[in-house]
This record gives structure tokens, sequence and C-alpha cells, in this order.
């Protein structure tokens, strides 16, 4: 009997090595810049006023901008390092993404302008993203973890203003038919941290197309975002 404790304790050594852990537990702030891409998102736009002498319907600028725009977000984040410093880890939060087309041509009625408006489409999620990497220790106190994963964006609503400078117009225009349930992207992470701070840089490259389904012209639009921020280990 005892030999056979004897003969499994290396077994229970090595699995205690590779399964040690350290779980933490971070708040953190984020900002940078998204964008869409694909066909079927564009630089420019045009808007339509109407009007009777025209005999023309009035038509919304596009909010399919692939020009960048800011973004802002929280969130609060669980990570688990095992010994071996392989990491897996969830974040979970808040976010507003942002896309950005110009507005070059402003008709209102039978008058037809160019112009130096923007539209800008305000996109709201709250977002998960499970992953995981590894752990290279720089030093006693410095790291860098390297992750990757999937950035899930759970879509609230989306909502345009469109700016047109000259003419002191601002049109707000609700977008919830574009905003999507489940936004997904292929996301990769590096964080730099010391004992209680740590720097984020990330890029998420889209893999849903927000057209799918939709009919006429290019049906091709796709979400990329990149973020850098700021996280705080609590414990």
């Amino acid at each position: 009997m005892s030999m056979k404790i004897f003969s499994i304790l290396p077994f229970l050594l090595i699995c205690q090595i590779g399964f040690a852990q350290r779980t933490t537990f971070s708040v953190g702030l984020n900002s940078g810049i998204s964008r869409f891409s694909g066909a079927s998102a564009h630089g420019t736009t045009s808007l339509t006023i109407g009007g009777s002498f025209c005999h023309c319907e009035s038509q919304a600028a596009s909010s399919l901008g692939n020009l960048p725009a800011a973004t802002v977000g929280a969130s609060a984040i669980v990570q688990r390092e095992f010994k071996s410093h392989f990491v897996v880890s969830l974040e979970a939060g808040y976010e507003i993404l942002r896309t950005r087309i110009k507005v070059d041509q402003y008709q209102l009625d039978d008058m037809i302008v160019k112009t130096d408006g923007v539209n800008i489409t305000r996109h709201q999620f709250v977002n998960a993203f499970p992953s995981a990497g590894y752990n290279f220790r720089l030093n006693e106190t410095l790291n860098l973890t390297v992750t990757g994963g999937i950035d899930l964006g759970f879509g609230l609503k989306s909502s345009s203003r469109t700016t047109i400078p000259d003419f002191s117009e601002n049109l707000y225009t609700d977008q919830d038919n574009l905003v999507q349930k489940v936004d997904h992207r292929a996301r990769i992470q590096a964080k730099l941290d010391g004992k209680r701070l740590g720097f984020t840089a990330s890029y998420a490259h889209g893999t849903r197309n927000w057209l799918n389904g939709w009919a006429g012209g290019p049906t091709d639009l796709h979400m990329r975002v990149w973020r850098v921020g700021v996280q705080y280990r609590i414990f």
C-alpha cells in the first residue's frame, strides 16, 4: 500500500505544479477608435431634406461610415493564472462604439450645395471578452500578458447625429434596425502590468456581417475596433 502511495506522489506533485493558480480581479477603462469596413462602408454620403419644388422625398445621410471615430468603455476583469503562466480571463462591461461618414452634399428642396457635414453613429453594447493566453514575466514586478479570444457585443441601440455646419443643422435618427443583437469579433490583446496598475492595447476584427439578410446593393459590413486602456487590480 505504501509503495502505491509513493508511486503516485510524483504524479500529484506534477499536477500541483501544473494546476496551481492565482485569481485576480480588476476594473478598467478604455478608449480608442472604431469604424466599419467592407463593400457597404463608405467615406462620404449626401442628405436630402425634400420639398415641394424639387418633388423629392427626404433622405437621411448614410450611417455606414468607414471613417474612424472615438470609442469609450468600462469593464471588470477576472483572470486566472496557472503555475505554467497560462492564463484564462473574462472581461465584461459597457461600451460605446462610434462610426463616422462625411456629408459632402446637402439638398434643401431644389437647392443643392456642397458642404462639410458629418454623420456620427453611436452603437451601445454590453460586452463580454472570454480569452486565453500566456503571461511573460519580464522581471519581479513587470508582466506582459498576451491573450486572444472572442469579443461578444450584445447590442442595445444605435443612433445617428448628422451635423451640417453651414446651415446649423443637427438631425437625430434612431438606427435600431442596424445594431446587432450579438456582434462577434476576433480579438487579440496585450497587457503590460505591475503590482496594481496595467495598460492594455487590443484589436478586434468583426466576423459578423451587419447587413446579413438585407436586400439591394452590396451587403458586406463589419466592425473594426482598436482600443487602449488602463486596468487597476483590486485583488
